[in-house]
């Protein structure tokens, strides 16, 4: 059976060694056993080992509940329990290394790793920011990157991020500080990487596993709800006009008139297709974004417009096939060292592509700086709610909930429901009486 280590008083008559006193407890020779490695000072460790085809696989379990001990240490019998399931999953893993997996033992860097090439697969720009996230603050953190998964605990990812914000203090200003909102980002890649690989290794990894990946992703609360730029219906029409002076071409003019007039995201905008516009209907039919996790496209949205905007789309579409784009854009070419030429149109791309034309309807029309795109959307919503419409008409028009409406715009919804309340106010001032006029 091997030395006598299930009671504190035996494990104390043994002598310090570097090398466990082993007991088996399962399979007989080569099977499982359990090592009790005294230490000169403190309590000692428990060691778990298998043998398994010629190969010998060790790892330490947990601190042994000695005399002096920390609050979590571990009793013979729990020890046992602990290096019997340890076993369990090694089989698994030598299992899976069997069928040729490139890792008998998944650690942190692994994992990130094979979840970035999924994503890079299924999006390549998302993916290619994600995987640079991660690169970033995680995999160049070698304390936490090279951890297996078998070990990872919610303490270790927190010690990480402990890690991450004071080396964000001591930055020496090059870089942007990491606010609530990029944190909480940057854990919901990590949470979404570390699930992955626990779903693949399931075996091999201990059932708390995904309870410790929870506990040490959650996300931060912000101290402060973030600054809404909202523009007066003015600036609206001005930033409008701004938007065709700087594109000669009308297409970056037409597709802030779309964001101005409907409220919509960049990405629904780019999403139209010219049958979407519903001349005749004075409306455009917006589709649904690709927030959340719906596993089913939304519906399209009717979304009405006034003349004055379906008659800035009218050139859009004229003479063009249903399913084309309905916002397009020139995509240049380069020509020898230093020319670009218009090559073909395209529909328009991610955000950014329009930075430098916004910037440029911002300083012409002088709004502050740091006006954003995304302020049209929040007027628009404002503007709906000013407007005395329900709360779920302009949840469902900008493709949002009731509750993000509640959540982002309360404020103004107070004002609405106030003036609406004020309709139903009795007055208690005693009513005029008429004066009595004579009858012939």
């Amino acid at each position: 059976m091997g030395w006598e280590i299930d009671t504190a008083a035996k494990r104390a008559r043994l002598a310090p060694r570097r090398n466990p006193y082993w007991r088996g407890i399962a399979g007989g020779r080569g099977g499982v056993s359990l090592g009790y490695r005294r230490r000169p000072v403190g309590a000692g460790a428990w060691v778990a080992k298998i043998v398994v085809d010629g190969k010998r696989l060790e790892e330490r379990i947990g601190v042994a509940d000695d005399p002096a001990a920390p609050a979590d240490a571990v009793p013979y019998r729990a020890a046992v329990a602990r290096a019997l399931e340890w076993s369990i999953r090694q089989h698994a893993a030598l299992e899976v290394d069997g069928a040729g997996s490139h890792s008998r033992r998944p650690t942190v860097r692994t994992a990130v790793e094979e979840y970035a090439k999924g994503r890079i697969g299924r999006s390549k720009r998302d993916g290619k920011i994600c995987e640079g996230r991660l690169k970033k603050h995680v995999l160049s953190d070698k304390a936490i990157a090279e951890v297996r998964l078998s070990k990872l605990r919610a303490a270790t990812i927190e010690e990480w991020r402990e890690r991450l914000l004071a080396a964000d203090e001591v930055d020496d200003g090059d870089q942007e500080h990491i606010t609530p909102s990029t944190l909480n980002r940057l854990l919901n890649d990590f949470r979404a990487a570390l699930n992955c690989a626990g779903a693949k290794y399931r075996r091999e990894l201990p059932a708390s596993y995904t309870q410790e990946v929870k506990v040490g992703t959650k996300p931060v609360q912000s101290s402060s709800q973030p600054r809404r730029q909202l523009l007066t219906d003015a600036q609206v029409r001005c930033i409008v006009e701004a938007a065709f002076a700087v594109d000669d071409s009308g297409d970056f003019g037409r597709l802030v008139t779309v964001l101005a007039a409907t409220g919509a995201r960049h990405s629904q905008a780019a999403a139209l297709s010219v049958a979407d516009l519903q001349v005749g209907g004075s409306r455009v039919m917006m589709p649904g974004s690709r927030k959340g996790r719906a596993r089913k496209p939304r519906p399209p949205v009717p979304v009405p417009l006034s003349a004055k905007v379906v008659q800035r789309l009218v050139p859009a579409v004229a003479g063009r096939d249903l399913n084309e784009p309905l916002l397009t854009r020139w995509h240049h070419r380069k020509e020898g060292k230093c020319t670009w030429v218009r090559a073909e149109r395209r529909a328009w791309g991610p955000a950014y592509e329009a930075e430098k034309y916004w910037q440029a309807a911002v300083d012409r029309v002088g709004l502050p700086k740091g006006t954003v795109m995304y302020a049209l959307r929040h007027s628009s919503i404002v503007r709906g709610l000013r407007a005395m419409l329900p709360v779920r008409l302009v949840a469902a028009l900008h493709d949002t909930s009731v509750e993000m409406i509640e959540q982002h715009y309360a404020a103004f919804i107070v004002d609405v429901t106030e003036d609406l309340a004020r309709r139903a106010v009795i007055s208690l001032a005693p009513e005029p009486t008429a004066p009595l006029r004579a009858v012939a």
